[in-house]
């Protein structure tokens, strides 16, 4: 065999080889699911049960359909407002993986608004004590 056919062998094996690849790339699943919440109305309490926060979270794929057992709480996190966000995560059968994030009242800061002083209008804080500002 000469080099010429040996060339245009291992040439042809690369565009076939190629093509394979492309096919195989372009079909593959890269989508991935969509989390959706129903109304919020449950109000964070600290040690509450993670199924609770699981209620109205579901997930779907476009090929998968319905993935909301894969549905998992990945982490909770406070606010500097006194909230928490719930950040949850959903994978499809591609290992496709989404993530979401909702928004809770912490049961505690609805407490607190109901207990604040009343004389803490501009900052009288009789409790924080007089603190001269100057020009007065």
């Amino acid at each position: 065999m000469n080099s010429k056919g040996i060339i245009t062998g291992i040439c042809a094996a690369d565009v076939i080889l190629l093509a394979v690849s492309v096919a195989l790339y372009v079909h593959q699943d890269r989508t991935v699911p969509v989390i959706s919440f129903s109304a919020n109305d449950i109000v964070y309490e600290q040690g509450m049960d993670e199924s609770m926060l699981m209620e109205g979270v579901s997930a779907t794929d476009d090929r998968d359909g319905d993935v909301s057992d894969t549905l998992l709480i990945e982490k909770i996190s406070n606010t500097a407002k006194g909230d928490v966000i719930v950040t949850y995560a959903a994978m499809d059968s591609a290992n496709n993986v989404a993530k979401a994030s909702r928004v809770f009242q912490k049961a505690d800061r609805e407490t607190e608004k109901k207990s604040e002083p009343a004389g803490e209008v501009n900052g009288d804080n009789p409790a924080a004590g007089n603190i001269p500002v100057a020009g007065e």
